[in-house]
This record gives C-alpha cells, sequence and structure tokens, in this order.
C-alpha cells in the first residue's frame, strides 16, 4: 500500500527543499518502500523524476518514459487532451508512476482521458477525473495491459445524459491480466454507464479491484448503469479470475444490478453494501464465488436487494443481510437452459439467463428484511434450478415466506433455520427448515449468535469451502448461519468512508 506521506515527492529530491522544481526537469531520485499487493514492501530505484504543470509537457513526459521513470503533475487542469501510454514498460520493483505532486489536485478535465495501451507496471496516483466530454472513450482506458495499478484517485465524471452511457475506467483486451485498481472514490454520478467496465469477448484476468470507495449514482430510465461490470454477455464463457473485495458501495441506485458478474471463475468478497437499488447479480457466466459480503438497508427505501444468481456451478456463503426490502438471496429460473456441463448454447444464446445448475447456498445470515431465500422468481416455470442445494442458512423476519419455493425443483433443503413469518410454502421436515428461534444477540448493529444459539453445532453436510464466517474466525463447532460463536478476534467488519478510498492509503 503507497503511503502518500512517505512518497512525498519533494522530499525525496532533497529534505531540505519544499519550492518545486522547473517544469519539465528530470532529477534522480530515491522514492521510500511501496506496499506491495502482497503486503511485502519493495524499494523502488526512480531512475528519473520529471515535473510537469502542461498537458503538453505531460505528454512529453510520458513519451520519454523508461522503466523507473516518476512523472510528477504539479496541481492544476490538465484538459481537452488525450494522454497516450502506449508500449510503455516499467517493472515490479521500478514501474512508472504518473502521480499528482498532491493528492487530488492534479486534475484531468474536459476531453482528457489517459489511454494505456500494449504497457505494463504503470502506475497512476492520486488524480481528479472530472471530464465532461461526450467523446472520451474512458477516463481511464486500459487495453491489452498488465500489472497497471489505479490507485488513489478520485472519479467524479460530470459527463450529460446519453443512452448509450459513458464508462469511467474500463479494461480490455485479450492479453490483458493482472492490473489492480485500489483506494479510489468513484461518486457522485448523475448520467448513465458504469464505473469500472471489463469490455470485449474475452476478459481480462487475474485483475483486483479492491478498497474503493464508490457511492451516490442517481436512478436512470433505462439499464446500464452497473457500478462495476465484470465482462459482456459475448465474455461470458471466458473466465476472467477478477477479485471484487473490500470495497464499500453506498447509496448506487443506477441500476438493478450493482455489480454485474457477466464472466467465469470471479470472486466477489468482503464488500459492504449500504442501501443501493439493487442487487450483485451472476447474470452470465459460471463458477462464480459470492461470500463474505455484508449486505445492509435501512428497511425504507425500495429495491434494496442482495443476490440474482444464474448459470451454473455458483458459490453464495457466509454473507449477512439485514433490513432488505427486496430480495436477498435469489436463485432465479432462467429463459434458457445451457445444460448441465453449459455446452449446449450458440453464440445469440448468451445474453439469456440461464438456468441455474449446481448453485451452492450456504451459511448466509438474513434478517429483518421483506424476503428471505427465494427459488425460481422470475422466469420460465419449466426451467427451475437443478441439483442446487439451500443449506445451514438463518432466515429470521417478521414478514414474507422465508424459504420462498416459487416453482418446484429438485433444490436440497438441509440444516436451515427459519423464524418469524411463514418458514416455506412447502412441506419441508425439521431437518431441512427448523423452526426455531436462532437466539440472536445484538452486536454493533449486527444479529450474532449468542451462547444459548440452537445454530451453534447444528451445520449439516459437507462444505469444505466454508471454513471460516463472514467476520473471519475460524469454523471451529460449525455453526449455522454466517456467524460462528467464537472467542477469536474479529478480522473483518462493515467497511466505512474511512477504511477505503484515497485517504484510506495514509
Amino acid at each position: 500500500m503507497i503511503s502518500r506521506k512517505k512518497t512525498f515527492v519533494l522530499q525525496c529530491i532533497c529534505t531540505c527543499m519544499l519550492v518545486f522544481p522547473s517544469v519539465g526537469m528530470a532529477v534522480p531520485a530515491q522514492v521510500a518502500p511501496i506496499q506491495a499487493s502482497n503486503g511485502n514492501s519493495t524499494n523502488l530505484d526512480v531512475v528519473q523524476a520529471i515535473y510537469v504543470s502542461t498537458p503538453a509537457e505531460l505528454n512529453a513526459a510520458i513519451s520519454g518514459a523508461v522503466e523507473g521513470t516518476m512523472i510528477v503533475l504539479a496541481d492544476g487542469t490538465y484538459a481537452d487532451t488525450a494522454f497516450p501510454i502506449v508500449s510503455k514498460n516499467g517493472s515490479e520493483t521500478n514501474p512508472i508512476v504518473i502521480k499528482a505532486a498532491n493528492q487530488g489536485k492534479a486534475v484531468i478535465a474536459g476531453s482528457s482521458y489517459l489511454n494505456v495501451d500494449k504497457s505494463s507496471f504503470v502506475t497512476i496516483q492520486g488524480l481528479k477525473f472530472i471530464q465532461n466530454a461526450t467523446t472520451i472513450p474512458a477516463a481511464v482506458r486500459m487495453i491489452n495491459s498488465n500489472h497497471v495499478r489505479l490507485t488513489g484517485n478520485t472519479f467524479a465524471l460530470t459527463q450529460p445524459y446519453n443512452q448509450s452511457g459513458y464508462k469511467w475506467v474500463s479494461l480490455e483486451g485479450a492479453t490483458s491480466h493482472h492490473n489492480r485498481i485500489d483506494h479510489n472514490e468513484f461518486g457522485p454520478r448523475a448520467d448513465l454507464g458504469q464505473m469500472i467496465a471489463f469490455q470485449g469477448n474475452v476478459m481480462s484476468k487475474y485483475d483486483v479491484i479492491e478498497y474503493n470507495y464508490f457511492h451516490d449514482s442517481l436512478a436512470q430510465p433505462v439499464n446500464g448503469g452497473e457500478t462495476i461490470r465484470a465482462g459482456l454477455s459475448g465474455s461470458s464463457m471466458t473466465e476472467g479470475f477478477a477479485t471484487i473485495q473490500y470495497n464499500l458501495f453506498d447509496n448506487l441506485d443506477s441500476d438493478d444490478e450493482i455489480v454485474s458478474v457477466k464472466s467465469s471463475s470471479n470472486t466477489v468478497r468482503y464488500n459492504t453494501f449500504l442501501n443501493n437499488k439493487g442487487q450483485v447479480t451472476s447474470r452470465h457466466g459460471m463458477n462464480n464465488s459470492f461470500y463474505g459480503n455484508y449486505f445492509l438497508g435501512d428497511g425504507v427505501k425500495a429495491g434494496v436487494g442482495g443476490f440474482r444468481i444464474y448459470g451454473n456451478d455458483h458459490k453464495v456463503y457466509n454473507n449477512y443481510m439485514q433490513n432488505l426490502t427486496h430480495f436477498p438471496l435469489d436463485i432465479d429460473s432462467g429463459d434458457f437452459d445451457g445444460g448441465s456441463d453449459g455446452t449446449n448454447y450458440t453464440s445469440g444464446d448468451l445474453a439469456k439467463h440461464w438456468r441455474v445448475y449446481r448453485a451452492l447456498v450456504v451459511n448466509n445470515t438474513i434478517v429483518d428484511s421483506a424476503n428471505g431465500i427465494t427459488i425460481g422468481r422470475k422466469y420460465d416455470k419449466d426451467k427451475p434450478p437443478v441439483d442446487s442445494r439451500v443449506a445451514n442458512n438463518i432466515v429470521r423476519n417478521s414478514k414474507g415466506t422465508l424459504y420462498n419455493e416459487r416453482i418446484q425443483s429438485n433444490t436440497v433443503f438441509e440444516g436451515n433455520i427459519g423464524y418469524g413469518s411463514t418458514v416455506s410454502n412447502e412441506p419441508h421436515s425439521s431437518s431441512e427448515i427448523l423452526n426455531v428461534d436462532p437466539g440472536f444477540t445484538l452486536v454493533d448493529g449486527l444479529q450474532k449468535l449468542s451462547a444459548a444459539s440452537p445454530a451453534i453445532g447444528a451445520a449439516v453436510g459437507s462444505y469444505p469451502f466454508v471454513t471460516e464466517d463472514f467476520d473471519g474466525q475460524p469454523r471451529d463447532a460449525y455453526d449455522v448461519g454466517a456467524d460462528e460463536y467464537s472467542a477469536a478476534p474479529i478480522v473483518r467488519k462493515i467497511l466505512t468512508p474511512a477504511d477505503v478510498g484515497p485517504n484510506a492509503l495514509d
């Protein structure tokens, strides 16, 4: 993790000078250790530090950048110029760094944008993006690039509404991989489009989106306002291996899909979702995992939900959901059947809602919400989920049907607890759904297991991927629900703005 205090570039040049060098000047420099994404510190040897204050100087510095170059932007506005970063390659220990001298005070405006193409080990840090042009492809576009890091930036573009929508950050290209988007702020937003979009028919691979603050997007009249869209219909059968973790999503109303996963083998974990009008949707693709997330609503705002699932072999576990007004967990029916192995399709079928096969919905907790776990909510009655399992969940609501099978399926229920309202609309034995008070106690605003809870040690079945609970405590007795009754240290909590975004780099 980069510390802005440690890397304050004037200190890197001379400890006794606090004046800005002549613009365009290249001087030798050493920078303080940068915290790598694996938690290890690496010393970076800067070949040269180049100081710029105009768009022309910035482009000239980029054109001449080599491994270890640090380009430092003076406070001011860099408007109406494209900044191509093409075939520029740093290294793991000596990246090419483009950064603001002062956090958020180098402003990319008008029709300016950064286009990173066929490049590697490039870091873009501390800039503020407020473009208002309708012609830019994205504020930052990464094409066929790898190990590009976008960190500590602020995105608050003010483009006018366009029905096609705008992308703020775009990742694309069959040879893109291992990029990192961390500690940025995205919002507010009033227009249509995605804040982060994975583009193209082949997913960029092994990218990490973490510790970002997404907030305050307004409702839109048409579809296409996802906060993060991980793929497209055409890329849904390609594996992305993306990890979306430790982000805060707050008051995002621009689309029914807050995070829309449209590719395979991705992970969405340890995020906090606060009062967003929408759900996290596994819209296309296979073998995605969703675990350890918090979904919290105010109980009043309409449309605040959890998950909606389509496709094969997804895992949804250890999620905590409270005061939601929409559907916390929806294992939907489909309008297309791609088959048990997901190979029965043509290209025209990729945009459809694929029938669910073998979803594992395990150890989730839903409390004080309008709905519980729903099977087959929306689409064809003849395409219910197949060979799926709903196990060791707790639903405690005062209204609605807690386990609602809107269409019949062969879904296996085991070890679940339901309490406070109609348990199910289909007959289930107590070993499938036990109607008993789960014995919660309020801890930091969350309903967790008390010492007398009947959920303790009551989990059944074999789900070896559930090794810890939603706040990072190890699973010892294997309790029902997202919480494990434990004295072990709590590793993860609800995220706040202080935990994410540019300020969390301090």
